[in-house]
């Protein structure tokens, strides 16, 4: 079938053109179209659907719910039916720090191989200033999907608290993934950034950057927009706890 033929699409895939709301999201589109899966949009019944180039086969997948990103979850899950086989699968992007105590079996040679090569190239990428995302996955059966959706419903319908059993409701379905893999995604500073740091620190303004990378790429990012340079004494604060955070404060006072 031509995806031309789909009802609703109407765009030839080799021609479509992304937009997203994030960079993130559009590298990962258009990477997975360079390995050939196509994004080709939405058909009637606003199901997302995909055509797999290496196969010629057209899959189609309902988006069945969503749990936005937070700064506080750092984290981002989607639940779909594979309109093929009818199996419902649950995907979930975010930090490493967040969602690898999620992965199951961690105990398994074969799954903390491929978690140490994860976090070894993810710290790779890092050290280059990449925004790097981990990506975990695990199937759900019927059932389980019912339960959980009866309750995820009244959470996100609840007049009181809602933001609250949302979140209950989001720790029930985020558990016992299987790690896929990890992104790496290059994030451009705007034109001028670098110059306009380095006048307004020139100036004695004092400058404060908040971010939520890694360590490792937010130290790479500050040397790219010339906040920092190499007359700039470095402290690392990573403490878990507020009495190692002092110690480490006391230490790079003196």
């Amino acid at each position: 079938m031509n995806p031309s033929e789909i009802p609703g699409i109407t765009t030839d895939a080799d021609c479509l053109s992304y937009n997203a709301s994030s960079p993130d999201e559009l590298a990962l589109v258009n990477g997975a179209r360079f390995l050939g899966v196509t994004y080709i949009g939405r058909d009637d019944a606003d199901n997302s659907v995909f055509k797999v180039d290496y196969k010629g086969q057209i899959r189609t997948f309902e988006l069945l719910n969503s749990i936005e990103f937070s700064s506080s979850r750092k984290r981002m899950t989607s639940v779909f039916r594979d309109l093929a086989s009818n199996e419902i699968v649950v995907m979930c992007k975010g930090a490493d720090s967040v969602l690898l105590p999620l992965v199951r079996n961690q105990s398994d040679p074969k799954t903390k191989q491929l978690i140490d090569q994860t976090v070894t190239n993810m710290n790779t990428f890092a050290k280059e200033g990449l925004r790097t995302l981990l990506i975990v996955e695990k199937t759900m059966s019927e059932v389980d999907y019912r339960n959980w959706n009866t309750l995820f419903t009244e959470a996100v319908n609840s007049i009181s608290d809602r933001d609250s059993k949302v979140e209950k409701c989001a720790k029930l379905l985020e558990i016992d993934f299987d790690l896929v893999g990890s992104t790496a995604l290059e994030d451009k500073l705007q034109d001028g950034v670098p110059d306009t740091i380095d006048m307004i620190r020139k100036a004695g303004i004092k400058l404060w950057v908040l971010t939520g990378d890694k360590i490792e790429t937010a130290i790479n990012i500050g040397y790219a927009c010339k906040l920092l340079d190499d007359h700039i004494n470095q402290y690392i604060i990573d403490a878990q706890n507020s009495n190692d955070v002092y110690k480490q404060l006391c230490i790079a006072e003196n």
